[in-house]
């Protein structure tokens, strides 16, 4: 079982009801606030955004996705919801920047145009894919390392023989166990870091 027991698809169901005006649940939004916005920040920074404004980025994508989920705008036959998500994410920070740089040209802000951006072509499409995947990888990592009962020395010896790629002997070493102690490490939170990112799988 994964970390979250919940899937986006149920989180997703269960948030749909609200549309219909039956109830609110809020621990489902919590739940997608908490299994998507790691990924979200990390995917912004990819696109170059600072690390400081892409909590704020973050925090609109979820006001914009409040808004289309309670409002029944939101298709589950459309497409993959990880896809549907890093397009509304990309087009937030296409938004951005054309209003960055029509404060620098003195254009209006009423003349930047608020429609959807234009399908993208098909290499753009899976560079996009591509980031987001990586996005959601390396948020899985740090919820893997931050947020689960790990004890500190199975992190470091991940942090230094998985991500730092630091040779085995030298991890060995370093921590004073043996070779098959950091392969079980390495497989045990690899094991996690899957399950983690297979929640983002829809």
């Amino acid at each position: 079982m994964g970390t979250f027991p919940d899937t986006p698809v149920t989180l997703l169901a269960r948030i749909a009801v609200e549309a219909t005006g039956q109830r609110t649940d809020e621990a489902a939004w919590v739940r997608l606030f908490n299994l998507y916005a790691p990924a979200i920040r990390r995917f912004a920074e990819l696109q170059g955004t600072p690390s400081a404004e892409s909590e704020d980025v973050t925090q609109d994508i979820f006001l914009r996705l409040v808004a289309i989920l309670r409002g029944g705008r939101y298709r589950a036959d459309a497409g993959r919801f990880r896809c549907y998500l890093a397009t509304l994410v990309r087009n937030e920070l296409v938004s951005r920047w054309r209003k960055v740089q029509a404060r620098a040209a003195c254009v209006p802000l009423d003349a930047v145009p608020d429609e959807a951006i234009a399908t993208l072509p098909p290499e753009a499409a899976a560079l996009l894919d591509a980031k987001w995947r990586l996005a959601r990888h390396e948020a899985a990592v740090e919820h893997a390392l931050t947020k689960t009962a790990l004890s500190r020395q199975s992190r470091e010896i991940y942090r230094a023989y998985a991500l730092e790629g630091r040779p085995i002997d030298e991890v060995t070493s370093a921590f004073g166990v043996s070779r098959n102690v950091v392969a079980q490490v390495k497989t045990r939170i690899n094991r996690m870091v899957a399950s983690l990112e297979a929640e983002y799988a829809e």
